[in-house]
């Protein structure tokens, strides 16, 4: 999918108060700065020896996250590992409970706002950091195909509102905005194919985290699927790299046709 952010927006002041800045460039791992330019969270990061208004921490784990002003400037956020966990003004105290054990993974909250307009959340408990955090299914982009199967209405539906989507092949993932990669899955990897501008894309996702919940084993993740849509890609791959008719130089075209060489 389209990166919300690309690597100039990157807020350099603001990552070298938190230590995270060398020689001018960001101390993160690949992961995390992938996962900061798509929106997401970064997994937990061991931050030391910050001091802000006369206040020093030693050391502290946190979670960032970058945001855009309506100025169109670009902030870190930090998302640390509370104490207390602070209630959701959404949630029932029942719904906050179950989230925190984990009996449920998410919960869609579906309201009208003053103007009439109808307005859905999706909450889910982070257990690192012991928050709850919310995201706008409406804000989401949906993958046209997931390992090489195009997904219905319904499937579609589904992962804007943060349930387990299944696959044709046993495949299960769920989008989850408190995972680095933004979705977990029962596989290590999936492919996403994307319409974007008219035309078509492709993410590959590694080292995701298994389901919210799931006892079992990760399943191999190079189904005939995956195997297939990686295939998709690698041409895709190669025909940007070729340049179309248009962008050759007539002289060049009439060459090739002609299977003819010319000293330049």
């Amino acid at each position: 999918m389209e990166n919300q952010f690309q690597e100039n927006d990157l807020p350099i002041g603001d990552l070298r108060k938190l230590g995270l800045v060398r020689n001018g460039k960001p101390l993160l791992s690949d992961e995390d700065l992938t996962a900061l330019l798509a929106g997401h969270r970064t997994d937990l990061i061991t931050l030391q020896d910050l001091s802000s208004d006369g206040i020093h921490i030693r050391k502290m784990d946190a979670k960032l996250s970058l945001q855009r002003t309506p100025e169109g400037h670009v902030t870190v956020q930090l998302h640390p590992i509370y104490r207390d966990i602070k209630k959701h003004p959404l949630l029932l105290d029942v719904e906050a409970e179950q989230l925190e054990q984990g009996t449920l993974t998410h919960v869609l909250k579906t309201y009208h706002t003053g103007d009439g307009k109808k307005k859905s959340w999706v909450i889910e408990y982070d257990p690192e950091t012991r928050e709850f955090i919310s995201s706008d299914p409406a804000s989401v982009k949906v993958p046209a195909k997931i390992n090489g199967e195009k997904l219905s209405e319904l499937q579609k539906e589904q992962y804007r509102d943060g349930a387990v989507v299944q696959l044709s092949d046993g495949t299960q993932l769920q989008r989850r905005a408190s995972s680095r990669s933004g979705v977990t899955s029962n596989r290590e990897a999936l492919m996403y194919s994307l319409i974007l501008d008219g035309g078509i894309s492709y993410l590959l996702l590694r080292s995701l985290r298994n389901l919210f919940g799931n006892k079992a084993a990760q399943k191999d993740p190079y189904t005939e699927g995956y195997q297939k849509a990686m295939q998709d890609m690698q041409q895709w791959q190669r025909a940007k790299q070729t340049p179309s008719p248009a962008s050759i130089p007539q002289w060049e075209m009439e060459q090739r046709v002609n299977g003819k060489s010319r000293s330049r």
